[in-house]
């Protein structure tokens, strides 16, 4: 539930007040076309506003470039809120309306087939899912959610306010820091890829004696592997968002606030700079350093250090804009074939060096 006085006192950094009943109250937030009189509603488009408007949405959070679309409506058509990033709107008012911490709660405060060591340190109003584990003399912060089957093994740290989804690995001596999600079937702390080739060519492992370190707010999606390091700490730093299937390889260091879409793969030894951001489907290679506030299009491959900020693309990488116009060219090289071949023919070039 979300009242109209509270967007205004609470948040009037992001949104303004335009008119209507502060007492309204929204009980669901949902698209335009699917409101009701109990809905909160964004609209960024002339078309959306008329939906909202004619299904008597409670509240209504418009872009600035509709404010004066909405004037006609002051009397009597819900709360009128305008914003200049309907994103951002987003981003701040959704939680009042999510409820996933009920998919844990359902099983009460602690499941009676968790097991927790006893030498484990819990915080205050944990929330233990089925089957989950917690190791001997890790410690878990206070309002922390583990999920169950999570896994949380013997020296691991969570910062309060922590969720970890079902069927997490936590591997040992890891690090998590505050307000941090890690969704299902994520592996922190895995080992890394280390190895070496004897005189008869056989690999032997390199024993990973480091581990992972997480800073604060990060988010890490589903089915990501990050690996632990070989002697000191793979570090994910503060404000870091990861997408779905994401690998962050050993000795890796990401900077604060990147975000890495889906897909996503680095190798070993490798120093990303603060606030990256990649495209989906993109590689970096180990040994590397690159810059802060570096941004990569979709399936690029980086093999060589970036030491300018900027964007790029491709492989081999370019400056983005001359990445757009090698894709370009790639798709005209048959047809250029073709015209080169006419014109050795009419030149009489054939089998001619």
């Amino acid at each position: 539930m979300l009242q109209a006085r509270t967007i205004k006192h609470e948040h009037s950094d992001i949104f303004r007040f335009l008119h209507g009943d502060l007492e309204a109250t929204a009980a669901f937030c949902r698209r335009p076309e699917d409101t009701c009189s109990q809905s909160l509603v964004y609209a960024s488009e002339a078309e959306q506003l008329r939906q909202a408007l004619r299904l008597k949405a409670a509240i209504l959070i418009i872009h600035d470039k509709l404010v004066d679309q909405a004037a006609p409506f002051a009397a009597g058509a819900g709360c009128f809120f305008s914003v200049s990033a309907v994103p951002m709107a987003m981003a701040t008012l959704f939680k009042y309306f999510d409820k996933k911490c009920e998919r844990f709660t359902q099983w009460g405060a602690r499941h009676p087939t968790a097991l927790v060591h006893d030498r484990a340190s819990l915080g205050r109003n944990v929330l233990l899912g089925p089957y989950c584990v917690i190791g001997a003399d890790a410690a878990i912060g206070d309002d922390c959610v583990i999920g169950s089957h999570t896994v949380v093994e013997s020296h691991a740290r969570i910062g309060a306010r922590t969720i970890l989804h079902p069927h997490v690995f936590v591997g040992s001596a890891c690090e998590i820091g505050r307000d941090c999600e890690i969704h299902p079937h994520t592996s922190i702390g895995s080992d890394g890829f280390g190895y070496a080739v004897d005189a008869r060519g056989k690999a032997q492992k390199i024993p990973q004696l480091g581990n992972v370190n997480i800073g604060d707010h990060v988010e890490i999606g589903s089915n990501c592997a990050i690996d632990r390091a070989t002697i000191k700490s793979t570090y994910i730093r503060s404000g870091t968002k990861l997408d779905n299937i994401c690998h962050i390889a050993h000795n890796c260091d990401l900077g604060e606030d990147g975000l890495y879409t889906a897909g996503f793969m680095m190798a070993g030894s490798t120093t990303i700079g603060r606030r990256f951001v990649t495209g989906g489907n993109s590689v970096v290679s180990a040994h590397l350093t690159l810059a802060d506030d570096v941004m990569l299009a979709g399936r690029s491959t980086v093999t060589k250090d970036i030491t300018e900020s900027g964007a790029y693309g491709g492989h081999p990488l370019q400056p983005l804009k001359d990445a757009l116009k090698t894709i370009v060219n790639i798709a005209q090289v048959s047809a250029m074939r073709k015209d080169l071949r006419k014109v050795m023919q009419h030149l009489q070039l054939h089998g001619k060096d």
